[in-house]
């Protein structure tokens, strides 16, 4: 499954450099494609975060820290740390926090899910601004590029591997079947 989620992503980043090849054309556009790209990326990322943050926050956790790529913010200490981190495999993200044990399946899933579903409202979002704008135009071509982005990530982490938000969300699914036919 993983080999899915690889392909999903290797597919949204030929899309995406297809799509800003129109504003930055041939081999010398090709350094702003790459860093163009990566800055949407960090984008996506970070509402992924956010998602899962949000989502935790609202359902009660102890919000410890966020960490997008090799930036880390400490809820406790309020303070953003360059922190890289080797050995993160392919995680972008995550965010650490510390939730109370009454239905904390239910509550880990939500969680779970919420990243992929605010990759897909962003990627709703910059896909109407995209086509309100017209692609013909840089905002326009960015928006589409955000959008198109934002969309492979919250499909890929839907894809059940160990480690994904669908994996958890499977697992929670799984332990929820196990103790209803265990009643």
């Amino acid at each position: 499954m993983r080999a899915l989620a690889i392909v999903i992503f290797f597919l949204t980043a030929f899309g995406v450099m297809g799509v800003l090849s129109e504003h930055f054309r041939g081999d010398a556009g090709l350094p702003a494609r790459l860093i163009v790209d990566a800055l949407l990326c960090f984008i996506a990322v970070l509402v992924h975060e956010l998602g899962h943050a949000a989502a935790a926050h609202r359902l009660g956790a102890d919000i410890r820290s966020i960490v997008v790529l090799p930036f880390e913010y400490s809820m406790r200490q309020r303070r953003l740390r360059l922190k890289w981190r080797a050995g993160m495999g392919d995680l972008g993200g995550y965010v650490s926090y510390v939730l109370d044990r009454i239905d904390a399946r239910r509550k880990h899933m939500m969680i779970a899910a919420a990243g992929p579903i605010a990759n897909l409202l962003l990627a709703l979002l910059a896909g109407t601004g995209a086509a309100l704008i017209g692609s013909a135009t840089l905002a326009g071509a960015l928006l589409g590029a955000l959008a198109l982005l934002s969309a492979g990530m919250g499909i890929a982490n839907l894809v059940p591997f160990k480690g994904s938000d669908g994996h958890h969300i499977l697992q929670g699914l799984r332990a929820g079947a196990r103790n209803k036919s265990v009643r």
